[in-house]
């Protein structure tokens, strides 16, 4: 097989700092390190931890946790990266194995801090938090006490972590592998070329009709040859999650997620509902598609035709130039933190069979810096996920002063920067264009991009809320049961507008979120509407706001979503907050059905 190319060949991460190579023996020395650190933490804290102790015992505690935590992760994720560069090799996933299990060892010594600090009375909790000594640490254990009604007793908690590795993780684990050698077969310009899915993807924002149908054919057969191990991987997820849930107590699927992101159950139903009672603007947007594009019927692999001509291409360096520009001109100071990433290989972004797919950015620890993957195919459409994954990286960089148990941000609030970062270049290579065909073609596909964050995830947690509520009712589903139940939800999504054919039912199977990070796709709705009202209030307010949007990202995990929201003057609580950026949608596409009526459409 062919190695898949791009401008981004030999783009890859420098891993100084961590480890010079998989063989290196400072892995297994530094994990023989932290197993003795973690068993002298116990030893010398497991009976201390009461109402009787002090705040400076507790500072101390504390600190030495974080110290614990924080080098354990840089182990955990060197293995963590180089797997995701080549989910196909047994030698990156023995590695991750096998530092997965001596983790897991050691975190089930810690495991007696958080179910104690639970244990303590709500007055005797407060007074330690609101000393000096703990202060600093304050947010990261009221969130630990939010799960106290669902903790298990420590025995039951290690047995539930140590068998974590022979249930979900080892699902994880096989769909990982299991996506990274799937091989699409597609014809391109004549000859019958073998692509990652993420090469294929990108075929269907080509202008030839014919070409799309063939990537959107040839991913189904590929797919669909695994479709029986990906149904059972599904199956089994999905009833762990429900066995999670019961021993836990959670109300509902979605509620460890959402105590997770910090956000209360009605904040996250009144997104949904928002996004629901404006679902219309989808079909309205791509009846005006089909008209400019003139075919019969508009099919499920027509979403993301370019309008006029050939996407436009963009070469890794092209891409690069522009996200340094438009994060320089929004503030030197994240301009400076997103050049550190090209300058010093913190991003790895060549194609190669056997990678792991999509695109992310990893923060890994306090005194590290955060790593970026990307799958570069050379579209304008990767550069918005440079600009996006940025974004992400800028801030997990700003937030490290927050410390390594709240540097790290819930979702919801994950995607602010990541988004924001995407409206920035966008409206930079809007201002740069003069061709009115030009422009609305770029307007348009930020239309469809917005509308691939704040509705398409909403319509993946529909389905995913029905595909954990069917596995509940009915046992082990069928595929034919779960691709009946994401062709729904597309309808949902696109009503008549497009067509969603019976082979498109089938594309639920390859969504890493769904494995996983169960119930994460509504985070990315969240993100994508507070962004379009906070980039409403930066576009009004200029300089005064950069300051602001600035300290919000370096407070990362340090305060609940709502408070930081609530700094930059915005409710998230109010259920009538989301309109806000669904009103700033339905008006772009009235300006790109106005564009398209004075070019004659």
């Amino acid at each position: 097989m062919t190695k898949p190319t791009s401008s981004a060949d030999d783009v890859v991460w420098n891993f100084e700092g961590l480890y010079s190579s998989l063989d290196d023996p400072n892995i297994r020395s530094d994990l023989d390190t932290l197993d003795e650190r973690s068993k002298a933490f116990e030893e010398k804290y497991r009976d201390l931890i009461g109402p009787e102790m002090t705040t400076e015992l507790m500072g101390n505690v504390l600190d030495e946790y974080e110290a614990l935590d924080r080098d354990l992760t840089k182990v955990v994720y060197y293995a963590r990266l180089n797997f995701a560069k080549n989910t196909t090799s047994h030698k990156e996933g023995a590695l991750m194995q096998m530092v997965q299990e001596r983790s897991i060892k050691i975190n089930t010594r810690l495991l007696f801090l958080e179910l104690a600090w639970c244990n303590l009375d709500d007055g005797v909790a407060k007074s330690l938090m609101d000393s000096p000594e703990v202060a600093k640490y304050r947010h990261y254990l009221e969130v630990v006490r939010l799960r106290k009604p669902h903790k298990l007793t420590e025995p039951e908690e290690k047995v539930w972590e140590a068998l974590s590795l022979t249930s979900r993780k080892a699902f994880i684990r096989l769909f990982d592998e299991t996506m990274g050698r799937l091989v699409v077969k597609v014809e391109v310009d004549g000859v019958v070329q073998d692509l990652t899915l993420d090469g294929a993807i990108v075929l269907l924002r080509k202008p030839d009709r014919e070409l799309r149908k063939r990537a959107w054919l040839a991913i189904t057969d590929a797919l669909e040859k695994d479709m029986p191990l990906l149904t059972f991987i599904f199956n089994n997820l999905v009833y762990h999650h429900a066995i999670t849930d019961e021993f836990r107590r959670f109300p509902h699927p979605m509620k460890a997620r959402n105590l997770d992101n910090q956000v209360d159950d009605d904040t996250v139903q009144g997104l949904l509902k928002a996004v629901d009672r404006n679902v219309g603007l989808v079909s309205r947007y791509y009846r005006l598609k089909h008209k400019i594009l003139g075919y019969d019927s508009l099919k499920d692999y027509d979403r993301y035709a370019p309008l006029f001509d050939d996407t436009e291409k963009c070469t890794y360096e092209e891409a690069k130039k522009m996200c340094l520009d438009a994060y320089g001109s929004f503030s030197s100071r994240t301009g400076e933190v997103a050049q550190m990433f090209f300058d010093k290989g913190w991003i790895d972004a060549e194609l190669k069979q056997g990678k792991e797919g999509g695109a992310f950015s990893a923060s890994v620890s306090s005194d590290h810096h955060p790593y970026i993957l990307l799958n570069f195919t050379d579209s304008l459409d990767d550069a918005m996920t440079m600009a996006h994954e940025l974004g992400h990286g800028i801030h997990q960089y700003l937030a490290q002063s927050q410390g390594d148990l709240q540097m790290n941000t819930p979702l919801v609030t994950a995607e602010t920067a990541s988004v924001f970062g995407e409206m920035i270049l966008f409206n930079r290579l809007l201002a740069e264009r003069d061709d009115p065909k030009q422009k609305l073609a770029l307007l348009c596909e930020k239309i469809e991009d917005i509308f691939a964050t704040a509705v398409r995830q909403v319509m993946m947690n529909r389905f995913e809320t029905r595909l954990h509520e069917a596995r509940r009712e009915k046992g082990e589903l069928a595929a034919d049961d779960v691709h009946a139940m994401w062709k729904e939800e597309n309808v949902w999504m696109f009503g008549d507008s497009v067509e969603m054919t019976d082979e498109y039912s089938k594309w639920w199977s390859y969504v890493l979120h769904f494995v996983h990070y169960p119930f994460y796709t509504y985070a990315y709705s969240f993100g994508e509407l507070m962004v379009l009202a906070l980039y409403e209030q930066y576009r009004k307010s200029g300089g005064d706001f950069v300051d602001r949007y600035i300290d919000m990202l370096a407070s990362g995990g340090s305060d609940y979503p709502r408070n930081l929201m609530k700094k930059m003057g915005m409710d998230i609580t109010d259920p009538e907050f989301w309109q806000l950026g669904l009103d700033l949608v339905e008006r772009m596409i009235a300006q790109a059905e106005e564009e398209a009526k004075a070019l004659g459409y």
